[in-house]
């Protein structure tokens, strides 16, 4: 470097002017007395001393150039560093061996995560909506733990959804694939119904599938005019072919035409008195009344009654909801998945109607209500009245 050369030149000169002065000192002690040439030595010594001072200033100054320079360069390359780390898209954090914070990534922060200590959980739900991390974290050998969070929320809700199209699908193919069995018992005289069951299986099993494809949309309705009295009628022949023994105190007083799918309408129907079954003893009726809502005459009320364990009133709310059971501690012990009675509201609704549950507590029985708008009435008045018992 050109100030080391200068520095280099003037102790060289030092040098130099100090043995010219010794020269110059000495000749003149010789000749005699001192005299001028010995304060002509003096002022070389005095210049060598000077460019000896000059000299060592400047090697000072170009150490500490030195110096500064390799803290700019260093402080560069830390600059760089954190840059690079923080631009990592991924949310990611280090700490030392002494759990001091080294780098945390701009995704990290935005998190709003800690970076006092390094996360212990196996996972977090961070935000709103939810998201879900899973935390993935490596030990160095220098005793650094770097710690990276993968998001899993779409796979989880995919898992999730899954479960609850299987669980749907059981539930869903339960009801029919029971009544295949019972008429299977009865093959040489109700092969007919058998065939139904078979076919109204398969066309559920389509649905789902075409639910799936299109992303959980509404099953399309089928609708047609219905006979209030024919659907429940043959809801309670199939009742009565797959429950044997059990009575059913029926009366209908509904002449009204109403506009439905007349195989969703017989799936609520069979999943209402499945319910009623199920959730009451088998020695006790159960009824089934179909009647002209009185209030506006433009309903018709379908209402099916057990004797069975009944429901406390803090249930009732949430009865209808999907995957909710009403918890064993009331008396019931039967399995399920919670679908059916969310399956009827949703089937109910999607038909302009209204369902309902009405009980006055554990111990003394329900009564489930369907409300449907009407159609058309019928011409003919008349009602119906009688108990079915299977044999």
């Amino acid at each position: 470097m050109p100030s080391q050369r200068w520095s280099t030149l003037l102790w060289l000169l030092a040098l130099a002017l100090v043995g010219a002065a010794a020269i110059i000192g000495a000749f003149d002690l010789r000749a005699g007395p001192p005299g001028g040439l010995t304060l002509v030595a003096l002022a070389l010594v005095f210049a060598a001393a000077a460019c000896w001072r000059i000299g060592v200033s400047i090697r000072r100054h170009v150490r500490d150039s030195q110096a500064w320079a390799e803290v700019a360069t260093m402080q560069s390359l830390l600059e760089r560093r954190e840059a690079l780390l923080s631009g990592i898209p991924a949310p990611a954090a280090a700490w030392d061996r002494s759990g001091q914070l080294l780098f945390s990534t701009v995704a990290w922060r935005s998190l709003g995560l800690s970076a006092d200590t390094p996360p212990t959980q196996p996972e977090l739900v961070l935000g709103s909506p939810p998201r879900l991390f899973v935390v993935e974290a490596a030990q160095q050998p220098s005793g650094a733990r770097v710690v990276f969070l993968r998001e899993v929320t779409r796979e989880r809700q995919a898992l999730q959804a899954k479960d609850e199209l299987l669980a749907l699908l059981g539930h869903e193919m339960r009801t029919p694939l029971t009544s295949i069995k019972g008429y299977g018992q009865l093959m040489a005289r109700q092969l007919a119904t058998v065939q139904e069951q078979v076919q109204r299986l398969d066309a559920l099993v389509a649905d789902v599938l075409d639910s799936v494809r299109k992303e959980a949309a509404p099953l399309p309705l089928r609708r047609e005019p219905l006979a209030v009295g024919d659907l429940l009628r043959s809801a309670c022949d199939r009742f009565a072919a797959v429950h044997p023994g059990r009575h059913l105190e029926v009366s209908l007083d509904a002449p009204a035409v109403i506009e439905g799918d007349a195989d969703r309408l017989s799936q609520v129907l069979d999943n209402i008195l499945s319910n009623a079954a199920k959730y009451s003893p088998a020695d006790t009726p159960i009824g089934v009344r179909a009647f002209i809502e009185p209030a506006d005459g433009r309903r018709v009320r379908i209402e099916v009654t057990d004797q069975g364990a009944g429901i406390a009133a803090q249930h009732l709310p949430r009865l209808f909801d999907r995957f909710y059971r009403v918890p064993a501690d009331t008396g019931s012990t039967t399995s399920g998945f919670g679908l059916g009675l969310s399956i009827v509201r949703d089937l109910v609704e999607a038909h302009g109607g209204h369902v309902e549950v009405f009980s006055e507590g554990p111990g003394t029985g329900s009564t489930f209500t369907v409300l449907l708008p009407i159609a058309l009435p019928l011409a003919e008045q008349h009602s119906e009245s009688h108990t079915l018992a299977s044999a």
